[in-house]
This record gives structure tokens, C-alpha cells and sequence, in this order.
């Protein structure tokens, strides 16, 4: 099934496919979908379904993971080999998130065929997750009551992921003014050459233990025999800490604003808050019951912060306490995505495990 989920486009905003696909495999199950909050120009909304409960009524669990994939991401290829399936090489293979789509309806054929006891269940297959979690954002309250939430999302079968960090996401155009490369290049402001000397001064990559900051895309000029007079560049800083992450974005603003000033050319930048840090307490009720569902599995539980944003920053905003957790995944958003075969059965057991385990989920109902 993950391998024919890999083999259907579903970049950002072009899920279309892969969302009929998932309904029709929901359907098979006698589990009819619902789509939820559509994002503005994607091709198809969440996906949601609501199941009661079987022996136990409470609390409501919710199970998340997302349907888009980053590019390159086109005609996937998977190839099986050495007991982990791979791209062949041209492509991500998708397993961020399609082996996380994948885990969730095994997990409800397994519920349904053995008729094993649960608590009730919302499944929320989301879109636009990669460039900015969008369409979680956009879901209808109504399909956010739950108590408690699992994204899977994760990598690594024995993490449990509590923490993540707040982003900011900065567009600054540079603007400054055109002229014959060759006969009158000093009337010219090069807007190019600006945004380079802002960058080059700026704090980059690994601030500090809690805070990254990046510039991903930069556009601008037309021909070599010109001086260009704009450039777009956006960019991005997260943080574990407000303080740090507050620090880090003006930091960069003030970059610019120094850049522009010195070379005569205009600036106009515009920064949005992409989501909020989360970090869900080790005293958790929620947290020592899963971590002591992967003892009895023989798993050795790590607790980890990410410096990645997901659903559950969303989710957790919202008011649904969301971990994190994986199927085995490694080396995603890269060429060299793959995912162990053997990790990636024995991370969806787990969760399933995680699911059935009715009667400590009920002990942990939260008060709404």
C-alpha cells in the first residue's frame, strides 16, 4: 500500500489523487471520509472520519498525518532493496509522510477485521502540511474535539516527539535601480549585489541550541548586461525560546534595513508567524502511557525535541495535547529518503498497541 501510495503526485496543493485513493481504501473499510477546510488554490481539502468507540467511550484520540510531499516529488519510483524501500534516485520517495497515511489505515483494517476494542477515534489526513501547515489551519473547530492527539509524522520508531519550535517566515524585496551593465553600470543600484551583502552579514543556520535561521529562495535579475533593480528573498527563523526567536527575526530586519540604506535602495519586508513552539510536560498522563507501551514492546523510549514544524504544533495550539511519533522514515526531504521495512511494521504495531490500549485511555480523560 506504500508503495502504491508513492507512486501518486501529491506535492503541496496537488493532493487530489492521493485523497481519492485514501477515500477509496476508507471505503473499502465501510469508513466514509469527509472533507474539511479547504486550503485557497489546493485541489482538495483535509480528509476527516469519526470512529466511536468499541468497549470504551473516552476519551476521544485523534490520529493524524499529511497527504503532500516536497519536491522533487514526481513520479516516484519505489524501489525495494536491502530490506528498506527507496527513490531511485531522482525523486524523494515520500515516505514523509505517505508511510505515516499508510500506518493509519492498516491500523483501522486491523480494528476493523479482529473488531478490537478502542476509544473513539478522529482521523485527520491534512494537506499543504509542508509549506506551512496550512491545511491544518484550516480546519473547522468541530474536527479538532478530541483529548488527546498522535501525529505520525516522526522518524525514528523509538522517539517520542514533545517539543518543537515557533517559526517566523520573512519576504524582503530589494529594490534598487536598472542600468546598462556595460556602458553605465555606477548610475545603476544593483539589487543583487545588496541582498548579498545583507546575507553575508546575517546570523545563519545554527544560532544556538534552540534557535535556526534561514534564507531559502532568492530571485531577481533579467540578463547579464543589466544592472538588476530587484530581488525577492524569503527566509525563515525558528525557536524554542520567544525571546530568542523575537531576537533572531529583527536581527535579519535590521540587516537589510542597513544594506538597503548604505546602497541607496528601497526595502519592503513583511514577516508572518508560521506557528507556535508546543511542548507537551513529562509528567503527562498521556506520555507515560505510551512510553510504557513501548517498554512492553521492547522498544527503549527517547524523549526529543525537533527543530522541524508539523501538525502538532497546530493541533497542540488548538487545545489537543499531540506527540509525535514515527514509522521509520530516514532521510527525508532528501534524495536518500528511505524507510527500513521491518521499522516501519514494527512503528505502526506500536501505534496500534498505543490505540487499543482502551482501557488506560479511558483513566486519562481530560476535562474539556
Amino acid at each position: 500500500m506504500f508503495k502504491q501510495l508513492a507512486r501518486i503526485d501529491s506535492l503541496s496543493l496537488r493532493e487530489g489523487k492521493v485523497a481519492k485513493y485514501v477515500k477509496k481504501k476508507l471505503k473499502a473499510l465501510d469508513i466514509r471520509a469527509f472533507t474539511a477546510g479547504k486550503v485557497r488554490a489546493g485541489e482538495v481539502g483535509n480528509l476527516t472520519t469519526y470512529l466511536p468507540g468499541r468497549g470504551f467511550n473516552s476519551p476521544v484520540l485523534m490520529i493524524n498525518a499529511h497527504l503532500d510531499t516536497v519536491s522533487p516529488g514526481r513520479h516516484a519510483r519505489p524501489i525495494e532493496r536491502g530490506g528498506h524501500i527507496y527513490s531511485d534516485g531522482r525523486t524523494v520517495l515520500g515516505a514523509d509522510n505517505k508511510a505515516g497515511v499508510a500506518a493509519i489505515i492498516e491500523i483501522l483494517r486491523t480494528i476493523k477485521e479482529k473488531q478490537l476494542e478502542h476509544p473513539p477515534l478522529r482521523i485527520i489526513f491534512t494537506v499543504a502540511e509542508e509549506i506551512g501547515l496550512n491545511g491544518a489551519k484550516a480546519l473547522p473547530d468541530k474536527y479538532l474535539k478530541a483529548d488527546f492527539g498522535l501525529a505520525i509524522d516522526g522518524g525514528d520508531i523509538e522517539e517520542i516527539t514533545t517539543r518543537a519550535p515557533s517559526q517566523y517566515s520573512l519576504f524582503a524585496t530589494i529594490i534598487g535601480r536598472s542600468a546598462h551593465a556595460g556602458l553605465h553600470p555606477e548610475e545603476g543600484i544593483n539589487a543583487i549585489k545588496v541582498a548579498s551583502e545583507a546575507i553575508a552579514r546575517m546570523k545563519l543556520g545554527r544560532i544556538d541550541r534552540e534557535t535556526t535561521a534561514n534564507i531559502g529562495v532568492i530571485r531577481g535579475g533579467q540578463a547579464t548586461n543589466i544592472v538588476p533593480d530587484q530581488v525577492e528573498m524569503s527566509g525563515e527563523a525558528r525557536s524554542h525560546n520567544a525571546k530568542k526567536l523575537d531576537r533572531q527575526v529583527e536581527h535579519m530586519e535590521r540587516v537589510l534595513f542597513k544594506a538597503c540604506q548604505k546602497r541607496r535602495a528601497r526595502l519592503k519586508i513583511r514577516v508572518e508567524r508560521t506557528y507556535r513552539s508546543f511542548e507537551i510536560k513529562r509528567n503527562e498522563k498521556m506520555l507515560a502511557l505510551i512510553m510504557g507501551i513501548f517498554k512492553s514492546s521492547g522498544l527503549k523510549p527517547m524523549i526529543k525535541s525537533t527543530g522541524g514544524g508539523s501538525d502538532a504544533n497546530i493541533f497542540n495550539e488548538r487545545g489537543v495535547p499531540t506527540v509525535i511519533l514515527g514509522v521509520g522514515a530516514d532521510k527525508v526531504h532528501t534524495l536518500k529518503e528511505n524507510i527500513r521495512i521491518v521499522d516501519f511494521a514494527k512503528g505502526t504495531e506500536n501505534i496500534l498497541k498505543i490505540i487499543t490500549g482502551a482501557g488506560k485511555w479511558q483513566s486519562l480523560k481530560r476535562k474539556r
